[in-house]
């Protein structure tokens, strides 16, 4: 799919490590953009959250876990203060909160903790929504048609208007496209400079991959590259020699850097209006149930910029999120770990590792080669030592590990999405964690896509959790298994068997690899449908498949647990925050897989409160109820 090619350390090859932030981060949080970017200063002016009791419907407060429901739930001054049978709450209520707003649900609407994402990319996600999205996806499911045609028939109808703009597009996947014929074996669609000159030969084009590891580029693009790049100049001498020898086909951030550079100006110039850009994505995440997100690769100007975001807007998510280290030197620099004791928005609860790149992308560190093409390739190791073997666990990884978890005492997330990966985290960790003495730490592996029953039982064992990309199954399950997995694609996201060890899961989007929504996520989990498949309903791996009770706890309770944020939200306890969501129905009624698939993701949010305080409300329901008296009513 992608041009063979040297990997080196600091790969760019996933949300998690996002090429363009890493370029420009220092003129993106620079003061005079911060200064742009958030004008003004101080709270702005906050609705009171007012005393509500709900009752009716099925309310599943989520309380230690349990999918049980209650009668009632009371709340106050924008924590929860009562759950319990009605006439408990309202008796509560009546005494310590006279006046209190009365909510009541219609049979089947269902009241739940705010649903939780556990691994996103805020900044990078929002500072690239000015580019033309070329992904496969039309809200949380994956185009009908998603081909070389209808991507080039859309940046065609997009190309800019101002004289010298060049076309940035991201999200490009050709693991999601048509399987091409070779030699009589399915292989991904090659894209390259002669590809997109045969879509657009005028305009220059660059196209990010969506595995963020390659930047496709037109041949005019390659000249503009070229011709306003010195480096590039003095190193190809000639443009027929860079257009020759890349292809069009941009790998890493040696390749892709000189590449974005000269677009710089345009790039800072389409991020300055991130604070809107953050405002939808926490928009549509309210409009998915979602009251808290946990970014998975923070940074000091990224944590900087969400800082100053919610000193000067409202605060529809709750957030938190995990310190990015790329190198030993980042390790060092670390102070000690402190639990966090009370919630502020952007807080730090782990430190997060990169070390492997993406399976859809190619560059996941495999034991084996791919079964695609190019020949060989075993992915990339973002952590390599001169002198070690391939497949051998590099001492300076471990030094790097044991630096994080034992010396400064920090909860870690390893990015590992390779089998190899996986197998070196796990090393890893037994190694550090024979050193580490203090409280128990929620150590995580993210992806964690490839599993044996052997290291199951060494990540249970050493209190490792995994957190599934359960789109790897619903979105990409189709394309491991046919044409870059074969028969490993059984190994993908066993979240059956890791639940049935007795570990806790979780389940996350990575937006913007895959779309928001912990509904979208559920269903996923529970019916493990290939949704690619062009000819038939196919499960990939039935056995590991969720019950909707499992997959509800993953995504509210555990998932508050995994974030270290289970003393505030996860569930409607005492004293947690009155951030909940109320749907049309509840989720765990859908109880067969014709029930499930398709209709889970898409059962109506009808509203979001965060702190007592609604910041979604569905109009459309809003609306009907208004006309037919059918949905929520509200009285004194």
């Amino acid at each position: 799919m992608e041009k063979s090619h040297q990997h080196t350390h600091g790969c760019a090859h996933c949300s998690c490590h996002n090429p363009v932030l890493d370029v420009f981060k220092e003129d993106l949080f620079s003061a005079e953009n911060l200064t742009k970017i958030n004008p003004g200063s101080g709270k702005p002016t906050h609705e009171k959250p007012q005393a509500l009791m709900v009752v009716g419907g099925i309310i599943r407060p989520m309380i230690g876990g349990s999918t049980g429901t209650v009668e009632a739930i009371g709340m106050a001054d924008g924590k929860v203060v009562i759950t319990g049978d009605k006439k408990t709450v309202k008796d509560h209520m009546d005494e310590n909160y006279p006046g209190y707003q009365k909510k009541e649900l219609t049979a089947t609407q269902t009241l739940l903790p705010g649903l939780i994402e556990p691994h996103v990319h805020m900044v990078p996600t929002a500072m690239m929504q000015g580019w033309l999205d070329l992904s496969p996806f039309e809200g949380q499911d994956l185009k009908d048609v998603y081909d070389l045609n209808s991507v080039g028939s859309l940046i065609n109808a997009h190309v800019p208007t101002i004289p010298g703009a060049v076309i940035l597009g991201r999200g490009l996947d050709p693991s999601l496209m048509p399987f091409k014929e070779e030699n009589g074996k399915k292989e991904l669609i090659t894209i390259d400079n002669i590809i997109l000159d045969s879509i657009n030969h005028e305009v220059p084009m660059m196209l990010l991959s969506a595995s963020m590891h390659t930047l496709y580029l037109n041949t005019k693009a390659l000249e503009y590259v070229f011709n306003h790049n010195p480096d590039i100049k003095n190193e190809y001498k000639t443009v027929d020699k860079y257009i020759s020898e890349t292809r069009g086909q941009l790998q890493e951030g040696l390749q892709m850097t000189p590449a974005l550079k000269v677009v710089k100006l345009q790039i800072i110039a389409m991020s300055i209006r991130i604070n809107s850009y953050l405002t939808d994505l926490f928009k549509t995440a309210n409009s998915r149930g979602v009251t808290f997100m946990y970014d998975a690769g923070l940074n000091k100007g990224s944590e900087g910029l969400l800082t100053k975001y919610f000193e000067t807007h409202p605060e529809r998510v709750r957030t938190g999120g995990a310190f990015l280290c790329s190198s030993q030197q980042d390790v060092d620099k670390l102070d000690h770990y402190k639990e966090p004791d009370h919630y502020k928005p952007v807080y730090y609860g782990h430190v997060k590792v990169v070390s492997d790149g993406s399976n859809q992308g190619l560059t996941g560190y495999q034991s084996a080669p791919y079964l695609c093409d190019p020949a060989n390739n075993t992915g990339v190791f973002n952590f390599p030592q001169a002198g070690i073997p391939a497949r051998t666990i590099p001492p300076s990884y471990n030094t790097l590990i044991n630096t994080v978890v034992a010396v400064k005492g920090w909860p870690l997330m390893v990015h590992a999405n390779g089998d190899q990966a996986v197998t070196f985290a796990i090393n890893a960790y037994q190694r550090s964690l024979a050193q580490y003495q203090g409280p128990e730490l929620r150590n995580r592996i993210e992806h964690c896509s490839l599993l044996t029953a052997d290291q199951i039982t060494n990540m249970l064992q050493m209190g490792v959790s995994p957190s599934f990309l359960i789109g790897h199954v619903g979105y990409w399950g189709y394309a491991f298994k046919e044409v870059i997995f074969g028969e490993k694609a059984q190994m993908l996201d066993l979240c059956g068997s890791t639940l049935a060890a007795g570990m806790r899961i979780t389940l996350h989007s990575d937006n913007e690899v895959s779309p928001l929504g912990p509904l979208r996520m559920m269903e996923q989990s529970i019916t493990r449908i290939m949704e690619k498949n062009p000819t038939n309903i196919e499960v990939l791996n039935s056995a590991e498949r969720l019950t909707p009770e499992q997959a509800l706890i993953a995504v509210t309770y555990d998932a508050a647990w995994q974030c270290y944020a289970d003393k505030w939200v996860g569930s409607l306890d005492k004293g947690h925050f009155a951030d909940f969501v109320i749907l049309e129905q509840d989720p765990l009624s859908l109880n067969t897989p014709s029930l499930q698939y398709m209709k889970m993701r898409n059962i109506p949010v009808l509203e979001t409160w965060v702190g007592g305080i609604p910041v979604y409300v569905n109009d459309k329901n809003a609306k009907a109820g208004t006309e037919k008296e059918i949905t929520l009513s509200e009285n004194q």
